[in-house]
Order: structure tokens, then C-alpha cells, then sequence
């Protein structure tokens, strides 16, 4: 009796996976879509490291603001205030995950990347768009809930279907 048991707990533990991957996860690899004055990605990988290192200031270069966040349909636009004279452009960072929610909810990063900056008292806007049917890789038919999230501080802005939200 004792080796059926055994036999049967090897074939259980043999049989159980440690991460069962949905066959049918679009996104099971990285890609991104550029835009201008952006890059938006789906990316794990970045996503979890941008989440663990936040608002590490070896990784935050500028200091911008999210000011204005606005959706229209399929067209997400964020106004970022950011010093004059700082240069570079914007990366969204999603993981590919869908919370499941009502309505399901997407969490993504804002971080950016200065190529030159001369920092001073002055700011100056910057107005994103992002075409979510083509970062997202095809249309979406729901208004999703967008969690947005600014990587070098600790706040978040809930964006639920059409939105319009400014600070």
C-alpha cells in the first residue's frame, strides 16, 4: 500500500507545473510601437524592473509631470510638463496583463528618457498622442480602464473609459 501511495504522490508532483502559460496570451512576447515623442511597450520584463526601481533617482533623470490625461476612443493623449531645455522623449511600459476587472484595467508606466537637458526654473509642455489600436496590436472594443502610473514618483491616475483629467 505504502508504494502505491508513493507512486501516486511522484505522479502528482510530476504532473503539477510551476507556471502554466496561456497558449492563447497575445502577448507573450515583447514588441513596441513608436510614435512621436514616444515608444509605447509591452514588455514584463521592464515592466516588473520600472516597478521594483521606482522612483529611483539613478533612473530618473528630468523631473516631470503628468498634467492633463484624455481619452477619446482609441486615442490616449497625456500632456507632461517637464524643465525647458531638457530633450528625449516618453516610453509607456505595460506588462501585458489584463486585470480583470468592470471594466478590465491595464496598468503602464510613464518614464523618460533626456538625451540633453539644461535644466532650469522654466516649464514647457509636452502633448503625447498614442493610437491604442496600433499599441495595442489590434482595436479595442471596450473603454478599458487605464491606470497610469509616472515611474520617478508615486502618483497614479485612474483613467476609466473616456476621460478627461487634469491637474
Amino acid at each position: 500500500m505504502v508504494s502505491v501511495f508513493r507512486f501516486l504522490l511522484l505522479v502528482f508532483l510530476f504532473s503539477c507545473s510551476v507556471a502554466d502559460e496561456d497558449p492563447s496570451d497575445p502577448f507573450d512576447e515583447a514588441y513596441f510601437n513608436i510614435g512621436q515623442g514616444y515608444r509605447f511597450a509591452v514588455d514584463l520584463a521592464k515592466y516588473q524592473q520600472l516597478d521594483f526601481n521606482r522612483k529611483d533617482p539613478s533612473l530618473c533623470q528630468v523631473n516631470f509631470e503628468i498634467k492633463g490625461i484624455n481619452r477619446n476612443q482609441n486615442e490616449l493623449t497625456i500632456r507632461i510638463e517637464r524643465p525647458k531645455g531638457c530633450n528625449g522623449s516618453y516610453e509607456l511600459v505595460w506588462d501585458g496583463k489584463w486585470q480583470e476587472s468592470s471594466p478590465r484595467r491595464m496598468q503602464v508606466y510613464l518614464t523618460g528618457y533626456f538625451n540633453s537637458c539644461t535644466p532650469t526654473s522654466e516649464r514647457e509642455i509636452d502633448e503625447i498622442k498614442i493610437d491604442l489600436a496600433k499599441a495595442l496590436r489590434e482595436p479595442p472594443t471596450d473603454l478599458f480602464t487605464i491606470y497610469l502610473r509616472e515611474h520617478c514618483s508615486f502618483r497614479d491616475f485612474n483613467c476609466v473609459g473616456n476621460c478627461n483629467l487634469s491637474i
